[in-house]
């Protein structure tokens, strides 16, 4: 049945089942309730704190607790910015430029992934729903916290989420950067060279993901987490208030570090970026060409893994187990934590507060990898397993990747012989799936690298694009005689072996019979 003939009863199945699969992939419902109460209460008045401390307190929390243990509640009201009508009209005027910016100016079209439950994401609102991604859980303060709406939408072509996360909330952080440098000149008449590391080393992280966007709505932002406080509040006013208290610390507390270091350190957060953005790179072309790319010089290795949507449709997804995806499940979070590090470290280490970003950006991305890889346990079941035998590990380094076979850990014999053997596991995994397959994009994984194919292929690609009539001859007749040869054991019964090879044995001669070396 198509999607526009589905009954309403159907729909409801079918959120519902999507949202039981959410739910046995993230926290107990005492610690999803207590975060989520704990954030609402507990995030707004640690902005503003935040922002006391690093402009009015010098940077230190010991003097704002003593300021708040002395006033009390009216402490935090006093302190507490009033709304005026200058601040009213630079945050419309602003929002209203980057609504102007996205829906007028041109680029390339970039479709979105599929939603979870199937279908394609075009949405209305509650009101008016669009899909069965849309719907309420029945609670109101889960409701509120994580959104009703996957892609909630104005009219037809605004996006709220990519207004909040993108337009709204990165362009605040590249704009805030720039503006703490202007304080910084003038309050004191020029601009350290600490601050300039700060500036440059966020303005060229904020540049990387716009130039990386499209990659970013294959991101669990996007295609899992729905419009709500958690994302909508996060970006608009988390993200520019907390991403940026680095520089914020540094206006009122300039430091000289030198030109040697502050290249040292401009260099070294440079290149943090750039490996998190080859990371997401490698992931988008992977996905991209259906697995048909080439990764740091060569054909990547990837497994296959089927799953069964919401509706029952078998579908399969290539995961990329080579490059940086070779080295751990996780590992771009590894150089985002270190770049957020080194735009740091300019504040040096007086106080601890420029450092709560880089602390909790951790928090953070470790809580992500663990609701990603739940999230994947419970969608690809056992091959998994297989994965987990690649590629181990979900923030730390490695060894080397072994083959994966069969659910098991397969030796290499020869380099020259990788491509034939991970040919060789995608074929066994496709066998040990059974049945038939339907092949689409998923979205649901961030992290775990996965490229579905495009359903006019019907079979999995293969990487002998490079390879000649000869070389293909020969991959062919290797995979018949193991075919021949499999079918050949697997026709003797296990008694059947033990007498081949007691038969063996018996023509064997004794370790300790006299050689023969002569006639007689």
């Amino acid at each position: 049945m198509s999607r526009d003939r589905e009954t309403e009863g159907e729909s409801e199945r079918k959120t519902k089942m999507a949202a039981a699969t959410e739910a046995k992939t993230v926290h107990s419902a005492a610690v999803t309730y207590f975060s989520m109460l704990s954030l609402l209460s507990l995030c707004p008045p640690f902005v503003i704190l935040l922002w006391y401390t690093m402009v009015h307190a010098d940077g230190s929390v010991a003097q704002t607790w003593n300021f708040l243990k002395q006033r009390g509640l009216q402490g935090l009201i006093e302190i507490w910015p009033k709304p005026t009508a200058t601040a009213w009209k630079i945050i419309f005027i602003y929002g209203a430029f980057e609504a102007a910016l996205q829906l007028f100016l041109p680029g390339k079209r970039v479709e979105g992934p599929i939603s979870p439950t199937g279908n394609i994401p075009v949405y209305k609102g509650h009101v008016a729903p669009s899909s069965t991604d849309s719907g309420s859980s029945g609670n109101l303060i889960i409701d509120f916290y994580w959104g009703m709406e996957l892609y909630p939408r104005i009219g037809k072509n605004f996006d709220i989420k990519v207004f909040t996360n993108c337009r709204f909330g990165l362009m605040s952080w590249a704009v805030l950067a720039v503006t703490y440098c202007i304080k910084q000149y003038e309050v004191n008449g020029k601009v350290s060279d600490s601050m300039l590391v700060n500036t440059t080393l966020m303005l060229v992280y904020v540049t990387k993901f716009f130039w990386w966007e499209a990659g970013y709505w294959n991101t669990m932002d996007i295609a899992h987490d729905r419009a709500g406080f958690y994302i909508c509040w996060g970006c608009l006013v988390w993200v520019p208030s907390v991403y940026t208290s680095p520089g914020m610390y540094l206006v009122n507390h300039p430091v000289n570090l030198g030109t040697q270091l502050a290249v040292y350190i401009l260099v070294a957060g440079i290149l943090c970026i750039y490996i998190n953005y080859d990371c997401d790179r490698q992931r988008q072309e992977f996905r991209r060409t259906n697995g048909k790319c080439k990764v740091w010089g060569k054909a990547p290795s990837k497994i296959e893994a089927t799953y069964t949507t919401t509706s029952g449709e078998t579908k399969t997804s290539l995961l990329l187990t080579s490059g940086w995806w070779g080295l751990s499940r996780h590992f771009h979070y590894v150089p985002e934590i270190l770049a957020a590090f080194f735009w740091t470290v300019p504040a040096l280490f007086n106080h601890f507060l420029p450092y709560f970003y880089v602390v909790f950006l951790t928090i953070l991305l470790v809580d992500r990898a663990k609701r990603d890889d739940d999230r994947c346990r419970s969608k690809y079941g056992g091959k998994m397993s297989a994965y987990d035998n690649v590629v181990s590990g979900k923030l730390k380094l490695k060894g080397k990747a072994l083959d994966v076979k069969a659910g098991g850990i397969k030796k290499k014999k020869k380099h020259k012989k990788q491509h034939q053997d991970f040919q060789s596991t995608q074929n066994d995994l496709s066998s040990a799936s059974g049945g038939s397959k339907e092949v689409s994009v998923d979205p649901n994984e961030e992290d775990i690298n996965d490229a579905d194919k495009s359903s006019g292929e019907g079979k999995a690609s293969h990487y002998d694009d490079h390879l000649t009539p000869a070389e293909r001859r020969y991959i062919e007749q290797r995979e018949q005689l193991d075919v021949h040869r499999l079918a050949k054991q697997a026709n003797k019964s296990h008694r059947d072996r033990i007498q081949d090879f007691n038969q063996y044995l018996a023509n064997m001669s004794e370790h300790y019979d006299i050689p023969k070396v002569g006639p007689g």
